[in-house]
């Protein structure tokens, strides 16, 4: 019997992979954008960044659920402990974030917050994955 949610790492490696670009590109590119120019693209971005994303996040927190329903243990607890950091993380700090941007209240400090602080997530996404998959290859 498998004690892992293969189907999982599909949203688990292409959250990996919009986080990394959102913390490599995205992000540090906030920071160049006048006042004006921000709160444009900021509400672009915002509406198709959620497009994918939110799906994504869905994905794996009911998956983790699930997973963690039919096959109790390690592997699934601490995956759905990791799911559940970040959604805490993403709606207590990082939505309060884009919210203030989107209101036209971003300075270079919150900016640059946003990017430093980005870092946890990013890690946390990858940590999701590497997680995953190392339960994976070590089922039976």
């Amino acid at each position: 019997m498998p004690s892992s949610a293969p189907w999982l790492l599909l949203p688990d490696a292409m959250m990996a992979g919009v986080i990394l670009a959102v913390q490599l590109l995205v992000y540090p590119a906030f920071l160049h954008f006048s006042r004006e120019n921000l709160l444009r693209w900021h509400t672009t971005y915002t509406h198709r960044i959620s497009l994918l994303v939110v799906p994504l996040m869905l994905a794996q927190l009911l998956g983790g659920v699930h997973w963690a329903c039919l096959h109790p243990g390690w592997g699934s607890g601490v995956y759905l402990g990791l799911v559940v950091v970040l959604w805490g993380i993403t709606f207590l700090k990082f939505v309060p974030y884009h919210t203030a941007i989107s209101r036209g209240r971003a300075d270079k400090t919150l900016l640059g917050r946003l990017v430093i602080e980005n870092w946890i997530r990013t890690l946390l996404w990858i940590a999701v994955l590497i997680w995953h998959l190392a339960v994976w290859t070590r089922t039976p």
